[in-house]
């Protein structure tokens, strides 16, 4: 019979981002009401959606660890 259980203990799931990312952000907001540069201000925004798309794919990535996980977990299980 196959052994489906690992021996050694499997990786945790990456923990909530979003604080770093917000912080990240007000910063951003600070040097964009610094300044008077539309080109800046058009940079700036671009690297603040950038960092949403980050939070989005490490929520999706954290969703899959769990989803996957469970699957493993209840792999022979009835439900």
């Amino acid at each position: 019979m196959t052994n489906y259980f690992p021996k050694d203990t499997p990786p945790e799931i990456p923990p909530d981002t979003c604080l770093y990312i917000n912080f990240i952000q007000e910063v951003l907001d600070q040097i964009k009401n610094e300044t008077d540069s539309h080109f800046l201000e058009a940079r700036l925004q671009l690297v603040s959606d950038t960092l949403e798309y980050i939070r989005d794919s490490n929520d999706a990535l954290r969703r899959s660890g769990k989803y996957w996980k469970r699957k493993f977990e209840n792999k022979g299980r009835k439900k």
